[in-house]
């Protein structure tokens, strides 16, 4: 059952590596990439992954989601402020903060009850939709 959490964490770590490279290097050009992966990667949990933990943790799930929308408000407001503007870059770190917060629970905590609730059949199904929509919006 590794294959889907070995997925979602690897997306995890390449968006938390654009968003470091981003901050060090003071350059935010990369941003619409990031915006893509981020916008497809919560798609496809809020889609796929989220609603099958729902019965298990209802309040947690509702967390994640309103993690979500935190972060897609500061990815908004990211994509309407001119890269040059000086308050680009520390809007970058909030996200980046505000994410590295929801991936530590997610990891832990969502992951270890996606565990006991998925099943191997469960799990390769998510797995597959995943990809399709990376594939259809990357």
């Amino acid at each position: 059952m590794a294959e889907l959490f070995n997925m979602l964490k690897q997306d995890h770590q390449e968006v938390t590596d654009m968003l470091e490279q981003a901050i060090e290097s003071k350059d935010p050009s990369q941003f619409p990439k990031v915006k893509k992966m981020l916008d497809v990667h919560m798609e496809g949990e809020e889609k796929f992954f989220y609603p099958i933990l729902r019965n298990k943790d209802k309040e947690g799930m509702l967390e994640a989601y309103e993690e979500h929308k935190v972060g897609k408000k500061l990815i908004s407001e990211i994509s309407d402020t001119e890269s040059g503007n000086e308050t680009c870059i520390p809007k970058i770190k909030v996200l980046k903060d505000v994410l590295e917060h929801h991936i530590e629970e997610e990891e832990s905590e969502i992951f270890d009850e996606a565990r006991e609730v998925l099943n191997d059949q469960q799990e390769q199904k998510i797995v597959q939709q995943f990809e399709e929509l990376k594939s259809q919006k990357m």
